[in-house]
């Protein structure tokens, strides 16, 4: 179950948030989608399973011990912080590499933009930072560390992504990072109080930030709104071993959920 210490934010000052809030909700409106997204880079993957036997899987089990041992040895046990920079990684890669862009452009009309990338990102990325904070929100404890490292290896790769596309003007490249930084913060802190609290909320924080508040639909708001819910509720029913020791994350089909 999902509780107020899971939250992804750094608490911060109610005044601060309130002009925080209002300075990037007028921001997000003037934000100009100056990126197109590849097609490569918005692909899916699909998922197979196969059988083994009872001899392969003790022999699996033998070589896993002997793994751990080794890895033990040279400092890249599971609770390492080591292993959570890893563990980092490779929960951001299950967002940039897993998550089907387009069919988010095409169910919410978003424009193919580097704009609407980071709106997508952005939003399973903080899901991923709510179930990361269940590990321990304390300042040194797994969860906090997690989070940052995610955070750390999202903008790693917002600014990859950013150089490669804005080549011809770097200084205006630089200024939509950091406008986009902003409006990271608040949307965390935003979508947090939405998460924690009733439907309406919740469409309203995502009204304003991943629609900008340009989306009259209701249909559109709660398809997102019922997405949102039911990818919280599976991965907070993930263990441990499968969020953060061995990352398996699975995130429901758009076109699936059911309005």
């Amino acid at each position: 179950m999902l509780h107020l210490r899971h939250l992804s934010r750094i608490p911060v000052n109610n005044g601060i948030f309130s002009k925080l809030l209002v300075r990037n909700t007028m921001r997000i409106n003037g934000a100009s989608p100056f990126f197109i997204v590849s097609k490569e880079s918005t692909h899916s993957f699909k998922y197979s399973t196969s059988g083994t036997d009872v001899v392969n899987n003790q022999h699996e089990r033998s070589d896993d011990n002997i793994l751990k041992r080794v890895l033990n040895k040279v400092g890249f046990a599971p609770n390492t912080k080591t292993r959570i920079r890893v563990s980092s990684h490779m929960l951001y890669e299950c967002v940039a590499d897993k998550i089907n862009y387009l069919s988010f452009f095409k169910a919410f009309n978003m424009p193919n933009t580097f704009n609407s990338w980071f709106l997508v990102t952005e939003l399973h990325v903080w899901m991923l930072l709510v179930r990361a904070m269940a590990e321990g929100s304390e300042s040194g404890e797994d969860g906090r560390f997690l989070r940052n490292c995610i955070v750390e290896v999202m903008w790693g790769d917002v600014n990859a992504r950013a150089k490669k596309l804005g080549t011809h003007n770097p200084s205006k490249t630089r200024q939509q990072i950091e406008i986009l930084s902003e409006q990271f913060q608040a949307a965390l802190i935003a979508y947090d109080e939405g998460i924690m609290s009733e439907d309406r909320v919740l469409s309203g924080a995502l009204w304003r930030r991943f629609f900008a508040m340009n989306c009259d639909d209701i249909v559109k708001i709660e398809h997102l709104v019922k997405y949102v819910r039911e990818q919280i509720s599976i991965l907070d029913e993930l263990s441990r071993e499968d969020f953060l020791q061995k990352p398996k994350i699975l995130w429901t089909n758009l076109d699936k959920i059911k309005i």
